[in-house]
């Protein structure tokens, strides 16, 4: 998913007592998650080495985050509230949950170059109306078009770079990594950049994010589609058709619906604390542009993380890569509430870089696991469910730091994500007892 990203209740970094690494241990042993892979002809319509790198670039200038680091500052400038600011992230995902799968079945059935292209017009559409509204409707249907944008980029980006690398496909993992570093290095820098320019006038970074829209739309249009294994499916391809193809496909995986809900919970605990850590920030003293510089900073540590994802692929197994990072992430990302600043601020990049690791071999195993002609609407339940989320948590966050403060959502945050991975952990244990089988399509 493009999914932004994320931190020590602790002053020192994070270990683990006797009993806790006796658990990770047994865990590796005894929870094993199914290495499935699809084969996939590369074809002869496989985009060319051309066409790969105009996706390379695609996918470079939509991850720039001219806004992500003041929009909240932003609004907030403008009079509206911490309430109605949760309202209007809350409207943001309401888009995803209303169209998340219906946009990545538009990308199986009918091209992911077209699905990219409307998701880029819509960031510039929706870039435009947020820095004009004057009131709470208009800025609601501002992010509910942003959150659109998402919906019609996420899963479709992912399955575009799966199917179009054809016998490179075991190295997805190290290429996906290079990528999302390259992506973070982008992201961390336009970050800082738009919260510098926004210290002169918030004309700049707004205007910059339309032209993003814009220029994305120009190079997704241009992207030849790669070849589509459809052995899976049945019958002709109608809507309907391809969703209960999509439902069978997830009752033979049933190892990857309860990853799909924890990976949505995951992520929706990491990025409640990136946005709120914007006000949180600044509250404890820090300027726009020094907030921005933290932010961005952050993306920095992603890139570091991603770098390592191809070598760490090929160590170990995935099921003790998921326990030690969901930990320790969780750990971390607690760890953002301490005093003094400069120990949150490290907490909050260390935990970035962890999960800066984790987001491809995470994405990696969903896509070894899925058939090529389901894979976008597939990888859009995950976003779908981590809207769904978000919906929830994002406002009931904010109604936790109004009136309780910051450190204590900021924990509850971490300790969401460990429980989380305890918690899949025993599900995956006792499913495998149960003897589920995955089934390769």
């Amino acid at each position: 998913m493009g999914v932004v990203a994320c931190s020590n209740v602790i002053t020192r970094s994070p270990s683990f007592d006797g009993n806790t690494s006796t658990m990770l241990a047994n865990t590796s042993d005894s929870v094993t998650l199914p290495d499935v892979t699809v084969d996939i002809p590369p074809g002869d319509g496989s985009p060319d080495g051309y066409g790969i790198r105009r996706f390379y670039a695609y996918q470079l200038v939509t991850e720039t985050q001219f806004t992500g680091g003041i929009w909240i500052l932003n609004l907030n400038s403008r009079g509206f509230s911490l309430g109605e600011i949760g309202l209007s992230e809350s409207f943001f995902h309401l888009a995803p949950v209303l169209l998340e799968i219906p946009s990545g079945s538009f990308a199986d059935l009918f091209g992911r170059r077209w699905s990219l292209a409307i998701g880029s017009l819509l960031i510039a559409l929706s870039s435009a109306l947020i820095f004009v509204a004057d009131s709470l409707p208009l800025v609601l249907l501002a992010m509910f078009l942003n959150g659109a944008s998402y919906t019609f980029r996420s899963g479709a980006n992912q399955a575009y770079l799966y199917d179009s690398l054809g016998e490179q496909q075991s190295g997805y993992a190290g290429i996906l990594g290079k990528l999302l570093g390259a992506s973070y290095i982008i992201a961390g820098a336009t970050t800082w950049i738009g919260a510098a320019l926004s210290d002169i006038s918030w004309g700049w970074p707004y205007g910059l994010a339309v032209g993003v829209g814009l220029g994305g739309a120009w190079l997704a249009a241009g992207l030849a589609e790669p070849k589509v294994d459809r052995r899976g499916e049945h019958g002709s391809r109608s809507p309907l058709r391809h969703i209960r193809d999509v439902a069978t496909a997830l009752r033979e995986r049933p190892q990857v619906a309860i990853m799909l809900l924890y990976s949505a919970g995951f992520w929706t605990a990491s990025t409640v604390v990136f946005l709120y850590l914007q006000a949180a920030f600044s509250d404890r003293g820090l300027s726009n542009s020094t907030v921005g510089l933290v932010l961005g900073s952050a993306f920095a540590f992603n890139a570091l993380g991603a770098a390592f994802a191809g070598r760490v692929e090929r160590r170990g197994k995935f099921s003790t890569q998921l326990v030690v990072m969901g930990l320790l992430t969780g750990v971390l990302i607690a760890g953002t509430a301490l005093d003094p600043i400069w120990l949150a601020v490290l907490a909050y990049l260390l935990s970035n870089a962890v999960t800066g690791l984790f987001e491809p071999l995470l994405f990696t195993w969903f896509n070894q696991q899925l058939p090529s002609a389901q894979r976008a609407t597939l990888l859009s339940l995950d976003s779908w469910l981590f809207s769904v989320f978000m919906i929830v948590v994002f406002p009931l966050a904010g109604w936790l730091a109004d009136n309780h403060g910051w450190g204590l959502m900021i924990v509850l945050a971490g300790c969401v994500k460990i429980v989380l991975t305890l918690l899949v952990v025993v599900g995956l244990r006792l499913r495998g007892r149960g003897g589920v089988a995955v089934h390769a399509p």
